[in-house]
């Protein structure tokens, strides 16, 4: 608000009740807009810095608030006194599921019910699917059934990765680089991200949370190496640098020698406290995949997952000949319990609707 005229004539007292000088206020004025000015540029700078400053706390807010899931993942950097057997109060391993294909760029009817069952049952925020296929791309019936699923597809990430071709300077043989490499790649995945590392014929029974409060959950039942079929782990996980650093003494020649036999063996019957272990509920054992295919009354509900063994068919299932594939025809009539789980991925999939529509 400006000084007027009569303003000024009640603060000034005048001697002798006179007029002040129009010079005077003049002057007056000029000097309390000039004065009102200044201010209102002091005004104007101490607003625009507390909008800097607000501006900046904003975006630290946001980039603490980003890495705060992470941080509370990492929880902590070597683990020292981590409790495997108690976990944390908290998850410590991020929700994302991950699947390694290499060389396997079509689709098959278990890899689509499999990653069925771990959406539905599980309910993970993404699958990371790690791949050598060039573009990133994969084919097929069943494929373009998962893309037809937006609700999944969405949580798919496609990302590249090569098959290693060796190990601390030592070679892995072109064939085994599949099966070998892919031990040592999912071991490595699981280091760089964090998660739960699945078989592509996992079937996921059960949401599997309450084992992301672990360090590391990984099968080692009784009187057994370690499966490596599934494994959950934070990505700082002092036993996954300890079973990666095992392969300094590689052996192409066995088997299952650096991928369960020596960490099983060398670290962990020496440090069992580096690993929450589970015995039978992620479905490892032989005698349990068995059972899909050969005993009609075989209770699978109370597991967590089970490893469908698929590709060992064709030597452990006395019934392979009859079946020796499946499909969505095929397992509408499947007698054994394999026949129930897929049948019920395929209803609650709406599978058959994304057939019938394609035609």
């Amino acid at each position: 608000m400006f000084l007027t005229y009569n303003n000024i004539r009640q603060i000034f007292i005048w001697p002798l009740g006179g007029e002040p000088d129009k010079r005077i206020y003049s002057f007056v004025t000029h000097k309390m807009r000039v004065a009102m000015l200044r201010n209102l540029l002091r005004i104007s700078a101490v607003v625009l810095f507390l909008g800097m400053i607000l501006f900046m706390a904003t975006a630290v807010l946001e980039d603490l608030s980003g890495n705060f899931q992470q941080q509370r993942l990492d929880f902590e950097s070597t683990f020292a006194s981590f409790n495997n057997e108690t976990g944390a109060d908290h998850f410590i391993v991020p929700n994302i599921i991950h699947l390694i294909r290499f060389s396997q760029p079509e689709f098959s009817f278990i890899d689509y019910i499999c990653i069925q069952a771990a959406f539905r049952n599980h309910r993970p925020d993404h699958f990371y699917i790690h791949t050598n296929e060039a573009g990133r791309k994969f084919r097929g019936k069943y494929w373009e059934l998962i893309e037809r699923d937006l609700e999944l597809r969405s949580r798919i990430r496609i990302l590249p990765l090569e098959p290693p071709s060796e190990i601390f300077g030592q070679e892995i043989p072109p064939d085994l680089r599949p099966f070998h490499g892919g031990d040592i790649a999912r071991i490595r995945t699981i280091m760089k991200y964090g998660g739960i590392y699945l078989d592509n014929d996992v079937y996921v029974i059960k949401n599997l949370d309450k084992y992301r409060k672990y360090e590391i959950a990984i099968n080692w039942d009784k009187d057994q190496f370690l499966g490596t079929q599934v494994i959950i782990a934070n990505r700082r996980a002092r036993f996954l640098a300890m079973w990666l650093d095992s392969y300094r003494e590689y052996h192409p020649e066995l088997w299952y020698y650096n991928a369960g036999e020596r960490p099983t063996t060398e670290i962990l019957y020496r440090y069992p406290e580096l690993v929450h272990r589970v015995k039978v509920q992620f479905g490892a054992d032989i005698s349990l995949s068995l059972n899909l295919y050969v005993e009609k009354k075989f209770d699978w509900r109370p597991l967590d997952t089970i490893h469908l063994m698929i590709n060992h068919r064709s030597y452990m299932d006395p019934y392979y000949n009859e079946t020796p594939s499946f499909d969505e025809n095929v397992i509408k009539t499947y007698p054994y319990p394999f026949g129930e789980m897929a049948r019920e991925m395929v209803a609650a999939s709406g599978m058959n609707n994304f057939i019938n529509a394609k035609k």
